[in-house]
């Protein structure tokens, strides 16, 4: 009977550890990921202040490297007259917590910027 209870008492212990190493893991990537954010991305101002017709060159040199981007192109034969290569760049806001805060769009038809939105 105690070796029953022992052999238990084990296995709730290495649970219990296993289960408390898991949390401070997930708990330390969450609290990066938290600084890299709020160190990272652009401004509201910054997002205002980007003028539709810019190239996208122009936009990536003055807020740097996007969070993620997006490329598009027109194969639709009915949409030839519309510009046949788009794309989508994004920027989280920065100095706001993970998971708060806005994302930033910019898109471009034939590398000019076209559009932008906030989420």
């Amino acid at each position: 009977m105690k070796t029953i209870l022992k052999v238990a008492l084990g296995i709730v212990l290495g649970l219990t550890v296993l289960v408390v190493g898991c949390v401070a893991v997930i708990g330390a990537g969450v609290d990066e990921a938290e600084k890299e954010r709020q160190e990272e991305g652009i401004s509201l101002g910054e997002f205002r202040d980007t003028q539709q017709g810019a190239s996208e060159r122009q936009v990536r040199d003055r807020l740097g490297k996007p969070e993620s981007a997006q490329q598009f192109e027109n194969q639709i034969p009915e949409l030839q007259d519309q510009p046949s290569r788009s794309s989508c760049i994004y920027y989280p806001e920065r100095g706001k917590p993970l998971f708060e805060g806005r994302s930033f769009q910019f898109c471009f038809d034939e590398g000019r910027l076209t559009s932008k939105n906030a989420y």
